[in-house]
């Protein structure tokens, strides 16, 4: 008579709470994921003289999907707060990815450190307003 081991009640407990611990463990992490991902799309129109700031939030692990395209060249820069002050005050911006008169622009770029940072775009002509249409989307894999 063949005889049938049963596992002991402990046991399959434990391995329940395992599994269920696991489960938890990976809903946690794709709500991180995909709160963590976010897009952007503006049309916009800048004056001479005139620039647009858009605050880029990410993290050391995240990357931003850059899409431009603008009827005049325009100059992009991506700058932390030291750059936005440094461009308030006058004397141009540092930049972490500067694209400097460019019409259209498609980029996939990974974030340099956690925090936020600002997307900036200058008009680079004189001659009347520039549309601008702009997308951004950030997290750790663009969609």
């Amino acid at each position: 008579m063949p005889t049938i081991m049963l596992r002991p009640p402990t046991l399959r407990k434990l391995e329940a709470l395992g599994f269920s611990a696991v489960i938890v463990v990976i809903i946690l992490l794709g709500t991180a994921v995909w709160g963590a991902s976010y897009r952007f799309h503006e049309d916009l129109t800048l004056n001479p003289g005139e620039y647009y700031v858009y605050k880029i939030k990410g993290h050391s692990w995240s990357t931003v999907y850059l899409s431009i395209e603008s009827t005049k060249p325009v100059t992009v820069c991506i700058t932390d707060g030291t750059g936005i002050a440094m461009l308030k005050s006058g004397e141009g911006s540092l930049c972490f990815l500067k694209a400097e008169r460019i019409r259209n622009l498609e980029r996939l770029w990974r974030f340099p450190k956690n925090g936020p940072l600002y997307l900036v775009l200058l008009p680079d002509s004189d001659d009347g307003p520039v549309r601008v249409s702009l997308t951004v989307e950030s997290g750790l894999v663009p969609w």
